[in-house]
């Protein structure tokens, strides 16, 4: 009789035609655990009646024979079957929670993939912003150049007419207009760098909040769907020193098509290499494609090609657009 109503029903009439006495072995047989009294009676070394093996005998046969206990510990033991015990809960895996945490390992995953673009755009952003400040640094510089220079001729012009028997020269008004669109042109071009020096700023500043961020989350996602590292670039030499370049005739061959401000660009930057070394941030510095072949950037759409030299100096390979690189670092790599 496994329904508890129904053993619940018989103990109510019994304790109703009894006048409410009910004996320990009804309760034992209709409360306590068939398992639990099996054990007990195998402990207290009983022979159930009617031929029964221990293992075999039903709650009907168990409960008189443990009810007729004598031992005070023993019959503690057998009122114990009747008392609730908290019986340990085995909880299967809940399968909405590890949903859940799926889903939000997918999450955690998509947020660092976008940030991680969103802070490689940045960088680009950044090194855009350097070289064309660059740019207008040396459009600012040359304008004060000439505008200098047109002061100077302007001075003398206004000496030459203020001295006595001189002629006005017909020039002077035309030179005076020169000078006031460089004016105007200079402080427009300090305008625009004072632009970029902000923008610059402002992209420096966002792109420290996402390197931050995309260090929080990175240890949260696996480590077999973690994006790979970059192999850091080569520690700063102790000691500032010059590096020789060496030109090869493959470097002066890649010069052929290039306009003058590339080619002055790719000079400016291999002094530059030259003089700093790896570690100034602007040339960005790289090995390429697992071999002796290195690179740095002359402007956005150009990089420069060497290989070091085991004293220290460098071999410059050619200069090349970056669109090209594949070709280039096959091209070099047949040499």
């Amino acid at each position: 009789m496994d329904d508890p109503r129904l053993k619940l029903k018989k103990l109510i009439e019994r304790a109703l035609a009894k006048g409410g006495d009910l004996p320990l072995a009804l309760l034992l047989e209709q409360l306590a655990p068939v398992k639990a009294m099996r054990e007990l009676a195998r402990k207290f070394g009983a022979s159930p009646k009617g031929g029964y093996r221990i293992e075999r005998a039903p709650a009907n046969v168990l409960a008189p024979m443990l009810a007729e206990a004598k031992d005070p510990e023993q019959l503690g033991e057998v009122l114990a079957l009747l008392l609730p015990r908290a019986e340990p809960v085995q909880r299967a895996p809940d399968a909405a929670a590890a949903a859940d945490a799926a889903a939000l390992l997918a999450l955690r995953e998509q947020e660092v993939r976008r940030l991680q673009k969103e802070l490689d755009k940045a960088r680009e952003g950044a090194a855009r912003y350097l070289d064309r400040s660059a740019d207008l640094q040396q459009k600012v510089d040359a304008a004060a150049r000439e505008q200098a220079v047109l002061r100077r001729e302007l001075d003398e012009l206004k000496r030459a007419k203020k001295a006595p028997g001189a002629a006005a020269p017909g020039g002077d008004r035309a030179l005076q207009n020169r000078v006031h669109d460089l004016e105007g042109e200079r402080e427009g071009l300090l305008a625009a760098d004072a632009a970029l020096r902000r923008q610059r700023a402002h992209d420096q500043t966002r792109l420290r909040q996402l390197e931050e961020v995309v260090a929080e989350l990175e240890p949260l996602v696996p480590k077999n769907r973690r994006r790979k590292k970059l192999p850091p670039p080569p520690e700063p030499e102790p000691e500032k020193r010059f590096r020789l370049p060496r030109f090869l005739p493959s470097f002066y061959k890649s010069l052929d098509g290039k306009d003058r401000k590339s080619v002055e660009r790719a000079f400016a930057a291999i002094l530059l290499f030259c003089t700093e070394g790896h570690g100034y941030p602007g040339l960005e510095v790289k090995q390429l494609g697992g071999q002796d072949t290195w690179s740095f950037r002359a402007s956005l759409g150009l990089r420069v090609y060497f290989r070091p030299l085991p004293e220290g100096d460098i071999e410059l390979l050619e200069l090349a657009d970056r669109e090209e690189q594949h070709t280039t670092l096959r091209r070099l790599k047949e040499k």
